[in-house]
């Protein structure tokens, strides 16, 4: 019984983990996305 509660808590960590990194919008992978876009579009604008 024990085995399958940490298994269970495992299993939701692990999803947890996963919509933090590569979610919908508010994930790291969006932010870092959105982040690079921003920069190159910087790079390539000459002022």
């Amino acid at each position: 019984m024990k085995q399958v509660i940490v298994m269970i808590a495992m299993l939701m960590l692990g999803l947890a983990i996963y919509s933090l990194v590569a979610g919908d919008d508010d994930s790291i992978k969006s932010s870092v996305g959105g982040l690079w876009r921003s920069e190159i579009e910087q790079q390539q604008t000459y002022p």
